[in-house]
């Protein structure tokens, strides 16, 4: 079994690259529109992830943009079992570790950690201006992920985590998509290639 102690910065390193989240990427977000709905496609190397994704809400609420939860949190948690099956990376040469941290039940989880902050954040402008995630929010996630490997996270690096993907999820809505930059090795999602978009679309 994978050493998963909490000093191992990733829950994957002893394993070959094609089963490790990529420690650096790019990805890019672009907003459609079909006669029915708003949908976002979301690229990496050019290469859709996933499938095309609508709000599936009677609101607009740009829940379509949520993926950016799943990279952010796979940045700085080292933690995305969404992330992993978007990505192809399962980790399928240790049968155990895919079913139990790479499975349906893992994936579930991270989907319903997103919705739960979701309608907590659309309560509070998206958590604009927010320094600091409700204590019982924090709480609530850390008791749902007891029996994974993320445990190990502490609740300071679940609000950061959160925090910083709530920034970059107020400027894809705001430049309706962009591109993203996830580096894992210094636990940074950049946001500067959205700021520099924004500046290019007044001068096309």
């Amino acid at each position: 079994m994978l050493n998963q102690n909490k000093n191992n910065v990733f829950f994957d390193s002893s394993l070959k690259v094609n089963e490790q989240l990529p420690r650096e990427f790019t990805v890019s977000f672009k907003e459609s529109e079909n006669s029915k709905t708003k949908l976002v496609i979301v690229k990496l190397n050019g290469e859709q992830l996933g499938d095309l994704i609508s709000d599936n809400s009677y609101e607009n609420d740009f829940y379509r943009y949520h993926d950016i939860f799943h990279y952010t949190f796979a940045t700085i948690l080292k933690w995305s079992p969404c992330t992993r099956a978007m990505m192809k990376k399962k980790r399928k040469s240790n049968p155990l570790i895919d079913e139990m941290e790479d499975g349906a039940r893992a994936t579930i989880t991270e989907e319903a950690i997103s919705l739960i902050l979701f309608n907590e954040a659309k309560r509070k402008n998206l958590f604009e201006n927010n320094k600091r995630i409700n204590k019982s929010t924090l709480r609530i996630i850390k008791e749902m992920t007891e029996g994974f490997e993320v445990k190990h996270r502490t609740e300071k690096e679940w609000q950061n985590a959160i925090l910083k993907g709530y920034d970059i999820f107020r400027l894809l809505i705001k430049n309706k998509g962009g591109e993203v930059h996830f580096d894992m090795m210094k636990q940074k999602v950049d946001a500067t290639i959205i700021k520099s978009w924004l500046l290019l679309a007044f001068f096309i």
